[in-house]
């Protein structure tokens, strides 16, 4: 992750960090589950309803990802993504342009003053 120029790092550097320790928890989770539940069908460890119940309720929270208002918020949600990414390369090549012509104009001024002043002595 970037740090800002302190050395420490940024609030939303930490916070993407979090977000991902979080997902890669509830991922190894949901592996260990899958692993037990085919486990069990396979015979290889004896069947707790208890669990069973538990991941049958868990995956039945999971069909939310199907419905109609989750793919349009989704979708918005990959639109702005998109568009702010769209605005930083702007700002980026903006940024860029400008420093050019920065460059350009202190070079050019610098010519230009070296022309006049030969003009006047020569």
């Amino acid at each position: 992750m970037t740090s800002n120029e302190t050395g420490e790092s940024s609030l939303v550097a930490e916070h993407l960090q979090a977000q991902h320790s979080a997902i890669k928890m509830l991922h190894s989770r949901v592996k260990l589950i899958l692993e037990y539940i085919k486990a069990t069908q396979l015979g290889d460890l004896p069947r707790n309803h208890e669990i069973l119940r538990e991941a049958y309720s868990l995956s039945h929270r999971l069909p939310v990802l199907n419905t109609s208002k989750f793919k349009g918020d989704f979708y918005n949600q990959c639109n702005d993504v998109g568009l702010m990414t769209y605005l930083g390369m702007l700002t980026k090549g903006c940024n860029t342009i400008n420093q050019f012509v920065n460059k350009f104009n202190i070079l050019y001024d610098r010519q230009g003053m070296g022309r006049r002043m030969r003009g006047l002595f020569f």
